[in-house]
């Protein structure tokens, strides 16, 4: 139990990681291959987690089925552990450039809101190092 939490908080750390990086990197630069590479990195980093996050909500229905015998905590937990598998499966298949098309129409709005996301806390950490620096 401890060693999946541990596994899954390490794997959406390292994204975080990736993702920050990337945007850190590419603050300067606004051409082709800079937008991609954000692009690509966004894209891989919101489908991790949200393959990570619905383990993690099948992972707690094991846990808590281990504590709480209940023929509909039973149903539950079956029916997200197929959720999960699809979802993982889905997200896998997004990630690939055949599947661009699906991945803009199902994702669209959350991919722009996480490309303004990041590129706000990238301004807001750029902002908060050149006033550190100016004092």
């Amino acid at each position: 139990a401890i060693l999946g939490i541990t596994l899954t908080s390490v794997l959406a750390s390292a994204f975080v990681h990736k993702l920050s990086a990337a945007y850190q990197m590419n603050a300067a630069d606004n051409n082709a291959t800079s937008r991609r590479v954000k692009s690509v990195i966004t894209k891989s980093s919101m489908l991790a987690f949200i393959s990570l996050s619905l383990t993690m909500i099948s992972f707690a229905t094991i846990v808590l089925h281990t504590f709480v015998t209940n023929v509909h905590l039973f149903f539950w937990h079956g029916l997200l552990i197929c959720i999960d598998v699809a979802s993982n499966t889905v997200c896998i298949f997004l990630t690939y450039a055949q599947f661009a098309a699906y991945y803009s129409s199902f994702c669209a709005v959350c991919d722009n809101q996480w490309m303004r996301c990041w590129t706000r806390i990238n301004i807001a950490n750029d902002n908060a190092v050149a006033d550190q620096v100016t004092q």
